[in-house]
């Protein structure tokens, strides 16, 4: 279990990398809140596996400027530089916009009963997966913007 929750945190902070657009050959800060035990042994592992400058964990609260990522090991997070910030500002910004408006058009689908009763079931159970997966996404998106006000 401990090593299935390690590799799940690297592959969070990967996403949290690929999210913030901070290149794969650029070293990262990822400060780590683990909920198992075990975690600071790993931080040599978890530092290549990231690519990351430095790994460290903390125990209250993530640090200003951070994005946050929930995995089985815990809280996953990779800092922002603050010369980075309005460019993250202005992606999420844009990004919340792009998922708003592809919420609003499966909402849409979903609101025409013609739709629904015309279409087969897999797809109608398609678009409501989508709609949650879109409200997620924005969710994340808008408190991830929000640390970084």
């Amino acid at each position: 279990r401990q090593v299935s929750a390690l590799y799940d945190g690297v592959q969070v902070g990967r996403n949290l990398r690929a999210e913030a657009g901070i290149p794969s050959n650029a070293k990262a800060d990822f400060p780590i809140k683990p909920t198992i035990s075990g975690v600071d042994k790993e931080i040599p592992t978890l530092a290549r596996l990231l690519g990351a400058e430095t790994v460290e964990t903390i125990r209250l609260e993530m640090p200003v400027g951070t994005i946050v990522g929930i995995s089985k090991m815990g809280e996953v997070g990779i800092r922002v530089a603050s010369r980075d910030r309005d460019a993250e500002r202005e992606r999420l910004d844009k990004e919340i916009a792009k998922t708003e408006a592809e919420l609003h058009t499966v909402q849409g689908k979903l609101k025409n009963k013609s739709f629904v009763e015309r279409a087969p079931a897999a797809v109608v159970e398609e678009h409501r997966q989508r709609l949650r997966d879109f409200s997620a996404q924005l969710v994340k998106m808008k408190q991830a913007r929000a640390v970084l006000n």
